[in-house]
């Protein structure tokens, strides 16, 4: 994805000075450390139109080798979670502990927070309603993809591609834990339903299923022995 410079700082530069400019009494800019001499709120737009008229400078990361870099660098935050359950090192219901990667040193750390400001974390990079992450354009937007997306395959000599299925519970769990839901833990086999029970804890029906299996193999431990 390609974005003129000078024309990304000057539309990052209008949206701050005017979001500050339209907050004077939630600010309170007299009250903060460095800003005592804006008393009032024509100090206060005289400020930002001298800051306006700086240069502003908007940092932009390096170019990515190749599309597929791209696809792969921005498909983590369209797609996966903001911490995956893979970088989770530790939790006892108290603090947790995660594993990230520092870009400025190029190392991994680990990062003890209480469980509040974990989820806090997470709530933050959940979108607003209606918010649009991926915007299409072109022949791949929403009103004419259906009428000229296929004349792109017939001009390419392509061969239109099926709507892929949407992965159910198991696929999606198993993608984001990496352990399929419907396997046994114990034993290894395919889960079926066989019935529910409310009001039981998971703990304590596993430790029912672990007495059952144990009370079997004893009872089936002697007829091995007679046939051996």
């Amino acid at each position: 994805m390609l974005f003129k410079k000078k024309d990304v700082e000057q539309i990052w530069r209008n949206a701050v000075i005017y979001l500050l400019r339209d907050n004077y009494a939630g600010i309170n800019p007299g009250s903060l450390p460095g800003f005592g001499h804006i008393r009032n709120e024509e100090r206060w737009h005289r400020y930002l139109h001298a800051q306006y008229r700086r240069a502003w400078k908007v940092h932009f990361a390096k170019k990515t080798r190749g599309a597929w870099r791209s696809v792969k660098y921005l498909g983590r935050y369209l797609k996966r979670p903001p911490v995956a359950a893979s970088q989770l090192r530790h939790y006892r219901g108290g603090a947790v502990v995660h594993q990230y990667y520092d870009h400025r040193t190029q190392q991994y750390k680990r990062q003890k927070i209480s469980q509040e400001e974990m989820l806090q974390r997470y709530i933050s990079h959940i979108p607003a309603r209606h918010f649009k992450r991926v915007r299409y354009y072109g022949f791949l937007a929403n009103r004419k993809r259906g009428q000229l997306l296929p004349k792109v395959y017939e001009a390419l000599s392509m061969a239109g591609r099926d709507k892929p299925k949407r992965p159910g519970f198991a696929v999606l769990m198993k993608g984001f834990l990496g352990t399929d839901p419907y396997q046994c833990i114990l034993c290894g086999d395919r889960l079926r339903f066989a019935g529910a029970e409310a009001g039981r804890h998971a703990t304590e029906l596993l430790s029912a299923r672990l007495q059952r299996m144990e009370k079997k193999r004893w009872l089936q431990a002697p007829a091995l022995d007679q046939c051996a």
